[in-house]
């Protein structure tokens, strides 16, 4: 397991985009250190390289779902949107209250919270409350949006929340291109509403937030990526990526893939076994219903919950027998003695554990 492990979500990206990200993460750990978040932070690397199971330290990256709720039909996004199965998680929201009961529990351990999944945050207005109080509480939060919204003062309250990164998920520059993978969505709108922020970010004397386009690379919106860059120069956007798009290989044609990103090119299927999983001790992915998982990747099924967080308290979980369990199948993935039924279990990481390979 190596020292400076760094696992993105994010798939597709060059050395150069995870160079940029990992300064963001580093901008937040500096600006938002503590002395305990300093020392939580050296206890959990400490227990990620001795792959501990029972762990002394808590999550300093948080991912909380704030909905599930989104404006968008995006093509192959949370399965086109069907309505849940049984079993399956509801569409929701999560409370302010519930989300300042989750910050007050393990907040002073937190440098950054990525408070998104896979709904449209800005969608409720409780959002921006959750980015101030967190702003308030010392901790960096990052949104992603597909800012398609009818709000005069939309631009004003993201920047005055404290808000430190929004991440702009526009996937084409034409109207054409952007609406056969964002559906429903109006490029003209999105792009008014992001050049508002830049404009309110100079009008208030603001550094934040830092807007970084998300460029979702397809066979179809690959040919106006310059045009993208020029637009980003333009509007004087922080950062744009062009990244592959989270696309099934086996079920897809071949025009959602491109040369920059072709079919049959799973980043995921090149990371060697040995690199293990920071996700067990470095983060959390917190559903808006509470429900816990340790990751992003599968997060429908309700059974796939590793504890809820507004019933049990996070701290109760963070070290629960499933817990426990995930840990040690992905520090010894080839010991068959061990006993893990979770998500962990099935993931790509364990490899082909118990001949069952993590899909989502």
């Amino acid at each position: 397991m190596s020292i400076f492990e760094l696992n993105f979500s994010t798939r597709g990206i060059n050395i150069v985009v995870k160079f940029n990200i990992f300064k963001r993460h580093l901008f937040a750990f500096i600006r938002h250190m503590t002395f305990k978040k300093l020392i939580n932070f050296v206890q959990a690397e400490f227990n990620r390289l001795l792959k501990k199971d029972f762990v002394s330290s808590y999550p300093y990256l948080l991912k909380i779902e704030s909905t599930n709720i989104c404006n968008l039909k995006c093509a192959y996004c949370y399965n086109n949107r069907r309505k849940p199965l049984d079993g399956e998680r509801p569409y929701g929201r999560m409370t302010f209250l519930q989300f300042k009961q989750l910050v007050d529990e393990v907040g002073q351990f937190v440098f950054k919270i990525n408070l998104y999944g896979y709904g449209e945050p800005l969608l409720f207005p409780e959002s921006l409350d959750m980015v101030e109080y967190a702003t308030k509480k010392n901790i960096g939060v990052a949104i992603s949006s597909n800012m398609n919204y009818k709000d005069h003062d939309l631009a004003e309250k993201i920047v005055r929340s404290g808000l430190e990164v929004l991440i702009f998920s526009c996937h084409g520059v034409s109207q054409e291109s952007y609406s056969k993978f964002m559906g429903n969505g109006d490029q003209e709108l999105a792009m008014k509403n992001i050049k508002s922020v830049i404009d309110e970010k100079k009008r208030l004397k603001s550094s934040t937030p830092f807007v970084d386009w998300q460029y979702c690379v397809t066979g179809f919106n690959e040919h106006e990526i310059e045009l993208a860059r020029d637009k980003a120069k333009e509007l004087g956007i922080d950062q744009i990526r062009f990244i592959r798009a989270n696309i099934p290989d086996d079920n897809a044609s071949n025009e959602w893939f491109s040369t920059m990103f072709p079919k049959d090119n799973e980043v995921s299927k090149n990371v060697p076994e040995s690199q293990g999983c920071s996700w067990l001790y470095r983060s959390a992915y917190i559903n808006y219903d509470g429900g816990l998982l340790p990751c992003c990747g599968n997060v429908r099924p309700i059974k796939n919950d590793f504890g809820n967080v507004f019933r049990d308290g996070f701290k109760t979980i963070w070290n629960n027998e499933k817990y426990l369990s995930s840990r040690m199948i992905v520090a010894s993935p080839k010991d068959k003695s061990i006993k893990c039924d979770t998500v962990c279990s099935h993931c790509w990481v364990t490899g082909d554990y118990e001949g069952l390979p993590y899909k989502n």
